[in-house]
């Protein structure tokens, strides 16, 4: 699937995760399917979540993040929901 706006390495966007909460990351590294060797079956971003309140509203939910600690997560392209500052 093609995204229908066109996000670069180091963007902030807000993401629908699937523990509930909506969080803002920071996008690392594009994941084309076609060009990959994992052929997951989807396009996406490696992506890490770098502000502490979003980690803590995960670990609300259920996550199994550690205080401090800052995960580095698989984004598909379907889960962006916009940029946020």
């Amino acid at each position: 699937m093609i995204s229908k706006r066109r996000y670069v390495k180091n963007n902030r966007v807000l993401v629908k995760s699937f523990a509930g909460p909506n969080i803002c990351v920071i996008l690392r590294k594009r994941y084309v399917a076609s060009k990959s060797e994992h052929k997951l079956g989807i396009d996406g971003w490696e992506a890490q979540i770098v502000n502490q309140k979003e980690v803590n509203k995960l670990r609300t939910r259920g996550v199994p993040y550690r205080k401090g600690e800052k995960p580095i997560v698989f984004v598909a392209d379907w889960q962006i929901i916009k940029k946020c500052r």
